[in-house]
């Protein structure tokens, strides 16, 4: 009797593997765009200052913010990685990059993200 076959399971198709994995994605992709936008203290959707920020991502401005959106989101993808022991825990060089910083903005009636609605399952 070999000791390598595998007595009473029965494999998981590959398909259903990549079918989960496909949803997995998504729903990574979901959470990090919500602690993304938590992080950079992003404003409400469809809001005023939202659609001022939107008007404005092909200006300076507006690039320079969805740089540091693309920056914050890399760097929690390769923290949360670190921390499941995926990728190495080191820092990547440092980058002298100036990020230009939009004028402070009232946040009246901001409704902070509550860590229920960050649960998918």
């Amino acid at each position: 009797m070999s000791k390598n076959k595998p007595v009473g399971v029965v494999p998981v198709p590959d398909r259903a593997l990549d079918d989960l994995a496909e949803v997995l994605l998504d729903r990574l992709d979901q959470l990090l765009d919500r602690l993304t936008d938590r992080a950079l203290d992003a404003p409400t959707p469809g809001s005023r200052v939202w659609e001022s920020e939107w008007n404005d991502r092909n200006s300076a401005i507006g690039r320079a913010r969805a740089f540091e959106r693309a920056r914050v989101r890399a760097e929690l993808v390769r923290r949360a990685g670190a921390g499941l022991g995926i990728v190495d825990a080191a820092p990547p060089p440092s980058r002298q990059t100036q990020v230009a910083r939009p004028p402070c903005r009232a946040r009246a009636g901001r409704v902070r993200v509550d860590e229920a609605q960050l649960t998918f399952f």
